[in-house]
């Protein structure tokens, strides 16, 4: 599920970028918050490693495609949206198939006639289902389109030469952007303590006219992008974040290629897997042995988020940056 991307579109709906800088402004100094301790700027080294974070879908001496935080959280949306959607259009269906074949057949029978209480429920309860439609539609399916029947996936693209960053999103959730690396700032904390960094992910953040839209239109509001596969500690998050920064500063040779890339196939054991979430590695530690136990008792809800994961994939389409993009930098 896009919650992320959705909940930051939404935010820019409540407020106008103006009122948004205002806001920011007085929760600055105020009691209670903490201070942010971001880089100075893109160019500010955080960690002394780097690491991949199991997140990239493509690596070369151009750019770097990324995922984001979103891949494993999707598919009870599409079990129970997708559900109740079947539960409106099976019955519309049969419900019109039987009126039509029932009405033509009477219509032109002489021996078997319809009365006027048949036309009555052969052409009501068509009606009826076409209305929990067309609620349905209205209602309900904008948020089934958060994980199916849209784009299988959001990929940020990190190209050293251009030194752009290119947001592949659908529409309804911003677009496609083309960002300006030089003028992004990340939204990370280095002094974070490890358990700040459990289950983070990075947040590269621009201002207003920072980037453009596929048309060349400077971007007129705040933009975002959610980087990388929740990591186990504030460690692994301050290195990936690194990993990104030095292939974009000082090129490949700083960040070497992954051991393995994503693969973008729907592969029905990749989406179980997602719904697994075990670290396996946690198998070294007797102590926590306990989460495989846990996990094993929780079999059945993985089996149905595993096969409402891999339906959500099957719903979707493979998204493809335009031609110019592909082309950049080359």
């Amino acid at each position: 599920m896009y919650l992320y991307e959705w909940g930051f579109q939404w935010s820019k709906k409540l407020m106008t970028y103006e009122e948004s800088i205002e806001a920011a402004k007085k929760r600055q100094g105020q009691p209670g918050l903490t201070e942010l301790n971001a880089p100075d700027g893109i160019q500010e080294s955080v960690s002394k490693s780097v690491y991949d974070n199991d997140s990239l879908y493509a690596y070369n001496d151009t750019y770097i495609d990324l995922r984001t935080p979103n891949d494993e959280k999707r598919g009870l949306i599409t079990i129970f949206l997708g559900g109740i959607g079947w539960l409106v259009f099976y019955p519309l269906v049969a419900t019109a198939y039987i009126s039509i074949t029932r009405i033509f057949a009477g219509f032109y029978s002489v021996e078997d006639p319809i009365n006027w209480s048949e036309y009555f429920f052969l052409i009501g309860f068509p009606l009826f289902f076409w209305g929990m439609l067309f609620i349905y539609l209205k209602y309900a399916f904008r948020y089934l389109r958060l994980e199916s029947f849209t784009a299988r996936r959001i990929i940020v693209r990190f190209n050293r030469i251009t030194r752009k960053v290119y947001l592949l999103r659908p529409k309804y959730l911003g677009g496609i952007r083309i960002m300006d690396w030089d003028k992004a700032e990340v939204v990370i904390d280095k002094n974070m303590t490890e358990l700040d960094g459990t289950g983070g992910f990075v947040i590269v953040a621009w201002d207003k006219s920072n980037g453009a839209d596929q048309q060349g239109n400077p971007t007129d509001d705040m933009e975002a992008a959610f980087v990388g596969k929740p990591t186990r500690n504030a460690s692994e998050l301050l290195a990936f974040w690194e990993y990104i920064r030095r292939y974009m500063e000082d090129g490949p040779a700083a960040a070497p290629p992954p051991k393995k890339l994503i693969s973008k196939f729907p592969w029905p054991w990749n989406s179980f897997k997602a719904a697994w979430g075990l670290d396996t590695r946690f198998l070294q530690h007797s102590g926590l042995w306990v989460f495989v136990l846990i996990n094993v008792l929780l079999l059945p809800v993985v089996l149905i988020h595993g096969t409402g994961h891999w339906l959500s994939l099957l719903l979707c389409y493979e998204p493809r940056f335009p031609r110019v993009i592909e082309e950049a930098g080359r």
